[in-house]
C-alpha cells in the first residue's frame, strides 16, 4: 500500500528508540485487576529477575531486573529528555513490568510457557548489552551511559501504586496534545488512567504526520471488513468525525461501516488515533497528531515538564492520577 508519510528527521531516531507499550496496543486490564494483591513473590524477591517469552526464539530470556530496566528505559525514551524524565520513564517500566509480572501469576496463560511476560520493547534480546549501546551512541557513549546508570540508580526498586496495588503503568511516545482516558482506547475505566493536557507535545518536531491514499489504496487498506461499501463518488465515503474530550477518534463512518480510530490507526498504519481526514482531487489526506496509543505518560511531554523544573515524582503524580510511590 502506497503511503506519503511527511515526518521531520528526528521521527526516524525517536522511532528507533521507541518500544511496543508506547507505540502499540497493549492488553488492558480486567476490571479487577487494580485492586488485586496476591501474595509475595518469594523466589522473584531473591533472583530479581524478570523471565520473557520470546516467540520468534521460542525460548523463555531470564535477566536481572536492574539491568532489564536500563536498557528498557535506553530503548524507551532519549537521554536528552534529561535525569529527571529519564527516572519517571525508569519507574513507569519498572511499574509497568512488576505489574505484568503480577498479572500472570494471578492468571497464568499457557502462551507464555512460564515466563512473566512477552510484551517487552522491540529491541530486546539482541541490543540489551552495553556493547550494542556503545556502537548505537557512538562518541556519546560515556556521557550517556552515565546519565543512564545514574538516573536509574536513583530510582530503581520503585512503584507506583494505587490503593495499594501495583497500576498498569501505561506510557506512549506524544500525546496529541491531551493524554486519552483508558476506557476510550481499552474500554476499560481506570481511575488513574485519566485524561490530562500535555500541551508541551505540540512542541515536538514531529508530533505532526501525513498519510495520503488514493481512493484504491483507501478501498484495499479496508477491504477485509465486512459490509463496507466504497462505490461511486468518492467524496461521499466518509462521514463526520466523532472524538473524544481528548481528541481521538472515536467514531468515523466509512462506506456505511463504523470505525473507531484504534481500528484505522491500526488498518491504515497511522501514528495515533488523533487524526483530521480530508478528499481532494482522488486522494484521501489523513493528518495525524501525536505517536502512540495516547494512554498515560506521554514521553515527551514527560521531558518536556522535566525542562520546565519538574521532578520526577511530580511528573508521574501529574500523568497517574492519585498514584502513590512505593519503594519496597
Amino acid at each position: 500500500m502506497k503511503r506519503n508519510v511527511v515526518v521531520h528527521a528526528a521521527f526516524i531516531a525517536l522511532l528507533l528508540l521507541l518500544p511496543l507499550p508506547a507505540l502499540g496496543d497493549i492488553t488492558p486490564p480486567s476490571p479487577s485487576s487494580p485492586v488485586a494483591k496476591p501474595k509475595p513473590d518469594e523466589d522473584n524477591a531473591v533472583k530479581k529477575e524478570f523471565r520473557v517469552w520470546c516467540e520468534e526464539e521460542n525460548r523463555t530470556i531470564s535477566m536481572d531486573e536492574r539491568e532489564f530496566i536500563l536498557y528498557t528505559v535506553a530503548a524507551e525514551m532519549p537521554v536528552s529528555y534529561g535525569e529527571e524524565a529519564l527516572k519517571a520513564q525508569a519507574i513507569a517500566s519498572y511499574t509497568y513490568y512488576c505489574y505484568q509480572r503480577e498479572q500472570e501469576k494471578l492468571s497464568p496463560s499457557a502462551d507464555l510457557h512460564g515466563a512473566d511476560f512477552a510484551d517487552a520493547p522491540s529491541d530486546f534480546p539482541e541490543n540489551y548489552n552495553e556493547k550494542a549501546w556503545r556502537e548505537r551512541w557512538g562518541e556519546n557513549f560515556d556521557k550517556h551511559f552515565k546519565t543512564l546508570n545514574t538516573a536509574v540508580d536513583a530510582v530503581f526498586g520503585t512503584t507506583m501504586c494505587y490503593d495499594g496495588a501495583l497500576i498498569m503503568a501505561a506510557y506512549h511516545a506524544i500525546s496529541c496534545g491531551q493524554t486519552e482516558s483508558a476506557e476510550n482506547v481499552w474500554d476499560t475505566a481506570l481511575p488513574y488512567l485519566q485524561s490530562v493536557p500535555s500541551t508541551g507535545d505540540a512542541l515536538a518536531e514531529d508530533f505532526t504526520s501525513v498519510c495520503t491514499f488514493t481512493t484504491a489504496e483507501l478501498a484495499a487498506a479496508l477491504a477485509n471488513t465486512p459490509h463496507v461499501q466504497l462505490s461511486g463518488d468518492a467524496a461521499g465515503w466518509l462521514g463526520e468525525i466523532e472524538r473524544t474530550q481528548a481528541g481521538t477518534v472515536k467514531r468515523l463512518t466509512i462506506g456505511q461501516v463504523d470505525f473507531t480510530g484504534r481500528e484505522l490507526r491500526k488498518l491504515l498504519g497511522l501514528r495515533s488515533a488523533s487524526f483530521d481526514v480530508a478528499y481532494k482531487d482522488g486522494v484521501f489526506t489523513f493528518t495525524v497528531q501525536g505517536f502512540g496509543h495516547g494512554v498515560g505518560m506521554s514521553q515527551y511531554g514527560a521531558g518536556y515538564l522535566a525542562r520546565q523544573g519538574m521532578r520526577y515524582d511530580e511528573i508521574l503524580r501529574y500523568y497517574y492520577t492519585g498514584v502513590t510511590l512505593r519503594n519496597d
